[in-house]
């Protein structure tokens, strides 16, 4: 187990290197991998470091001065301390505390914030609830009725803080006491959409969980929000054991978590309107063209009636003991490279 200030280090190192032009995620994961020891044993980050420790792909791309190092490394530092105040944590994959789950993705954020019940994060059962921006009033009663029966089921419901789906998706879990997880595509700081400010602090207060990749003072202008967005999307997938999406058209949002669900071999629940009132408007009608194209392909369960519920309730729980099986026991590469921990069993904080 790390101490504290070596956590620190270990995050500050990571969140300055993401400083770096040319080094990005992937590159950062696969030196946290395969440089596990040499990052363990050190206490000194130092250029002097990344020469010892001999990984090109960092240091071809780290053509600055120690000068220049050592001034990114004191303002990651400073971001770090200016979080913890405003009660913003860090974890990185080392820790006990980060996502297991995102550690079955090939790529995944290699340093995150939170802010409220770390513990929620590897929580037993977990479900994204997702969909579009302007839910019908049936879609979202919907959403909100469902969310609320999987918290009763003992589910954390994990969706993204935006107006509509995502909002629906939280209030349920709230109204039934559960738990809740926001995954936002901007600093904790900078509650997006500003909308939802009040919601996010009382998911906070209620012992959810507000969670993002982006450290404080990010930039969020133009392209790199729309890429923040796309990630978060493909995160909540990452994050859950399957996806229930209300309402989507082919090309809302929501299909980067469906296709990363896909992807990872997750179960995908959709609301299916055929045999209702507003069958019509759902074979014809664009909103709901992703939900016709998934559940006729056979790549989403339909979703309506409490039965349907209960057998896609299965493939959740499936999922999650597939998952927990896998990490637990047969720890992919991804986690045989960090630790070997029990999957969904983190009780302290270790910031």
């Amino acid at each position: 187990m790390y101490k504290e200030n070596e956590n620190e280090e270990i995050a500050n190192l990571i969140l300055s290197l993401k400083e770096i032009r040319g080094i990005g995620n992937k590159t950062i994961i696969d030196f946290l991998k395969y440089k596990k020891k040499e990052i363990e044993s050190s206490k000194d980050f130092s250029l002097e470091f990344f020469k010892r420790v001999n990984y090109s792909p960092i240091i071809k791309r780290l053509n600055c001065t120690e000068i220049e190092w050592d001034k990114i490394r004191y303002q990651s530092r400073k971001t770090l301390e200016m979080s913890k105040k405003e009660g913003i944590y860090y974890l990185h994959p080392y820790m006990k505390q980060y996502p297991r789950r995102l550690l079955e993705n090939k790529i995944y954020p290699p340093l995150l914030f939170y802010k409220g019940n770390v513990n929620l994060l590897n929580y037993k059962k977990i479900v994204a609830v997702i969909g579009t921006r302007k839910p019908t009033k049936l879609g979202a009663k919907l959403g909100t009725k469902f969310s609320e029966n999987f918290s009763k089921r003992g589910y954390a419901i994990l969706s993204g803080l935006a107006i509509g789906s995502d909002t629906v998706g939280h209030i349920g879990a709230l109204n039934a006491s559960g738990g809740t997880i926001a995954l936002l595509p901007t600093p904790l700081n900078r509650i997006y959409p500003k909308q939802n400010q009040e919601l996010a602090k009382k998911i906070v207060e209620k012992n959810g969980t507000l969670v993002s990749e982006y450290a404080l003072g990010s930039n969020l202008k133009g392209r790199n929000l729309v890429n923040n967005l796309i990630a978060r999307d493909e995160w909540q997938a990452g994050m859950s054991d399957g996806v229930l999406a209300t309402e989507t058209s082919l090309k809302g949002g929501s299909n980067h978590a469906i296709r990363h669900a896909l992807k990872e071999k997750k179960p995908i629940g959709m609301f299916d309107y055929r045999n209702t009132k507003l069958e019509n408007k759902f074979l014809t009608d664009k909103r709901f063209e992703g939900n016709l194209m998934y559940i006729n392909s056979g790549k989403a369960k339909p979703i309506f009636q409490l039965e349907s519920l209960n057998e896609f309730d299965k493939d959740l729980s499936e999922s999650s003991e597939k998952l927990r099986n896998v990490i637990s026991n047969k720890p992919s590469e991804n986690n045989k490279q960090y630790s070997q921990i029990s999957l969904f069993g983190s009780k302290k904080n270790e910031n």
